[in-house]
């Protein structure tokens, strides 16, 4: 007896489940700092094209095979031919780990926004530059070094623990429920964005950040760590690589627009990065004219905007302060939520339920249990150092180079054309053959490079990080972890595939 597939409730839950997704931390803390760091807007302009000639057509390309074959990522892969299936579990290995460590920062971020009621790191001057002490010795209580595990943090493992604990509860009976649930935590992440933005521009020294953010220097585009910097982030934002996209493709009618739905999400996408960026750059500007220093003095991307900078800007805020913190760290709790349950559900537990016959909740159930044992790695004292080597190893490493692959095999095994033809009978928005080459050619090209310039070409030369663990530096660890995961994969896509349970 077939088994019947997961399906959304509607297309709107379809569209909502992906923008939640595709909208993570990183639209608060890594798409603001990059455009000021590279040009503001002429690396709009290079993000822009980004969008168009890789991101769009490679989300298709991850949505349509899902739709075509009916399966998460390895099945789509089996489905091409048995020998390729390898390549569909490589970004479940990628989607796994990013999860694991995804949800510890989430955990901080809860902790912040408990902090913030009684704003727990002080408020005036003396408290904005003590922000970075708090992090590090009272949040992180962080060791010397990545051997020395030292404690756990046991508040951070118990928020972790609620945090897995929720996300079970909103994935075990899959995508019809999983899209009643995102519209809330897409909507509330969007509502305190704007909560954020309002408080920010009425704060004094708010134009000079938006100024900071937006000043235009075209001359960047010549250099190639723009083109770099925008590559990589409509990889990242866009959460193709990460396995999971191709499970939530899967779970269309057959009559789904997948080329409309792909726009739809990735416009969505980065409106709220960018948006995003005026709440934050209004806010950073305020820091600078409370502390009489410069963008480059405050500006500061991932954990340091999220947990130094704007710890440190709201308490100098002449008020609202806890409020104002409250609905910050809430924020990016709900943003980073959707793309954890993404990740552990389509990314993981679909792809595991699909190849080895277990029910979605018995899958769901091991998929949890073991993101919380592998995330109390990050919970001990050493856990910031492993998050930032096993995030370079498959977050950029792993998330691109499966990409690479992936395009290459679906381009030139299964067929861009045959794609194409499939995407645009069910659709209004056709695309023509130049299509093929950019899943062909163009993103397997585009990022290579973004492999070899931000990535070989820094770690190959000199050791990744300040990491050295008996006979091996950072590089060898992301190397190790990269191999390791490549294996895995290599021995799950031998394995005999068995038909899914149908659920009670």
């Amino acid at each position: 007896m077939e088994v019947k597939r997961e399906r959304w409730g509607s297309r709107s839950l379809f569209i909502m489940a992906a923008i939640g997704s595709a909208i993570g931390l990183g639209n608060v803390w890594r798409f603001p700092y990059m455009t000021y760091e590279y040009g503001g807007g002429a690396f709009l302009f290079a993000w822009i094209i980004g969008l168009i000639i890789l991101g769009i057509p490679w989300l298709m390309m991850e949505f349509g095979m899902g739709k075509y074959f009916q399966k998460g990522a390895p099945g789509v892969f089996e489905g091409i031919g048995k020998k390729w299936e390898w390549a569909g579990w490589w970004p479940v290995f990628v989607a796994f780990l990013i999860v694991a460590y995804y949800a510890v920062v989430m955990a901080w971020a809860l902790r912040y926004a408990i902090d913030s009621v009684t704003m727990a790191w002080g408020t005036g001057q003396a408290a904005a530059e003590s922000t970075t002490g708090y992090f590090y010795d009272t949040i992180l209580q962080i060791s010397s070094g990545p051997t020395d595990f030292g404690a756990q943090v046991w508040l951070t493992l118990a928020l972790l623990a609620v945090i897995w604990i929720l996300m079970f509860f909103i994935m075990f009976k899959g995508a019809r429920v999983i899209g009643k649930v995102v519209v809330w935590t897409v909507a509330i992440p969007w509502a305190l964005l704007v909560i954020l933005f309002i408080r920010g521009i009425t704060l004094p020294g708010a134009v000079d950040g938006l100024n900071y953010y937006l000043s235009t220097d075209f001359s960047v585009l010549t250099d190639g760590g723009v083109w770099f910097a925008a590559f990589s982030q409509v990889a990242f934002s866009l959460s193709v690589g990460m396995a999971g996209m191709y499970a939530y493709g899967s779970f269309m009618a057959k009559k789904s627009d997948v080329n409309n739905n792909a726009a739809i999400t990735t416009f969505a996408d980065s409106a709220t990065a960018f948006f995003a960026g005026f709440a934050v750059f209004s806010i950073v500007g305020f820091l600078m004219h409370a502390l009489s220093v410069g963008a480059t003095d405050v500006a500061a991307s991932g954990l340091g905007l999220a947990f130094i900078t704007f710890p440190a800007a709201i308490s100098m805020m002449p008020a609202l302060n806890g409020i104002i913190g409250a609905v910050f760290f809430f924020c990016l709790f709900f943003l980073g939520l959707d793309s954890a349950f993404f990740l552990a559900h389509g990314g993981v537990a679909a792809p595991l339920r699909d190849k080895l016959g277990w029910s979605l909740k018995k899958s769901t159930l091991i998929v949890c249990i073991a993101g919380f044992l592998l995330g109390i790695l990050f919970t001990s004292q050493a856990g910031l150092y492993w998050l930032d080597i096993v995030d370079k190893a498959v977050s950029f490493y792993g998330l691109l180079i499966t990409g690479i692959i992936s395009c290459i095999i679906v381009g030139w095994v299964f067929g861009a054309k045959k794609l194409r033809e499939y995407l645009n009978a069910t659709s209004d928005f056709k695309f023509g053959a130049w299509w093929d080459w950019v899943i062909k050619l163009v993103i397997p090209i585009a990022m290579t490079f973004v492999v070899i310039y931000g990535g070989f070409m820094v770690d190959i030369p000199e050791a990744y990080g300040p990491y050295q663990i008996g006979p091996f530096n950072g590089s060898h660890i992301i190397w190790l972890i990269l191999g390791i995961t490549l294996i895995l994969s290599f021995l799950l896509g031998r394995m005999k595939t068995k038909a899914p349970k149908e659920e009670e």
